[in-house]
C-alpha cells in the first residue's frame, strides 16, 4: 500500500497481516481526500479503528496539523507505530492512542476534532446503524462544531440522517461506502 498524494506521495506503508483488517483502498483514499481538500489544511484529524494507520498518514501528507490514531489490537499498533517510524512522524504531529474506540469516546474530554474517520469492521454498525456512534461523537464533543466525520462502511449499510449532523455526501465505491457528515449546532 502506497500513500497517494502530498508530502509522503508514493512511500510504501506496512500492513497487519491480519483478516481482521481491511485497508482503505488506494482509490477510495484519492476520492476520498479529493473531496476533503478544501477542509484538510491545518485540520485536527481523528483516525478511529486506525489499523495500519493508511488514511491518518494520507491525511498529514495532504495537510493535516495532526493525527490522533485510535487502535485497540496490538498487532495492529506495531504495524501503525513502524509506519510512522519510517515517516518520521512523532507526537504532538502523530500520537497513537491503544484502545477500544467506543471506550475512547465515551471518555473523551479533550478538543473537538475538525475530521473524524472511522473504519471499523463492517459488522460493527450493522445493526444499529451510525446513529448512536455519532450521537456519542456530538454528546462528548469529539468532533467540533462545523467538523467532518467520515464513516467507511459495506455498501448494505446506509447513510442516516442524524439529528445534529448534516449528511454531505454518501457514495459507492465498488463495495464500499462513504458518507461524510458535517456537525451541526
Amino acid at each position: 500500500m502506497r500513500v497517494t498524494g502530498g508530502e509522503f506521495c508514493g512511500r510504501t506503508l506496512r500492513v497487519p497481516d491480519s483478516e481482521a483488517i481491511r485497508p482503505t483502498q488506494d482509490r477510495v483514499r484519492e476520492a476520498l481526500f479529493s473531496i476533503l481538500a478544501p477542509e484538510l489544511r491545518e485540520a485536527k484529524f481523528l483516525d478511529l479503528f486506525a489499523g495500519s494507520g493508511s488514511v491518518g498518514i494520507e491525511a498529514l501528507s495532504r495537510g493535516a496539523s495532526s493525527v490522533v490514531f485510535v487502535e485497540n489490537m496490538r498487532r495492529h499498533v506495531a504495524v501503525l507505530e513502524a509506519n510512522l517510524k519510517t515517516l518520521s512522524l512523532t507526537p504532538p504531529r502523530a500520537s497513537v492512542v491503544v484502545s477500544q474506540v467506543e471506550s475512547w469516546v465515551s471518555s473523551y474530554s479533550g478538543p473537538g476534532f475538525s475530521i473524524a474517520f472511522a473504519d471499523p469492521p463492517y459488522v460493527l454498525w450493522r445493526e444499529g446503524g451510525l446513529a448512536e456512534f455519532l450521537k456519542l461523537l456530538a454528546q462528548r464533543s469529539v468532533v467540533s462544531i462545523e467538523g467532518l466525520f467520515i464513516a467507511e462502511t459495506d455498501m448494505a449499510m446506509d447513510a442516516q440522517e442524524v439529528e445534529g449532523w448534516q449528511l454531505l455526501r454518501d457514495r459507492l465505491y465498488g463495495k464500499t461506502r462513504i458518507a461524510i457528515w458535517r456537525r451541526k449546532k
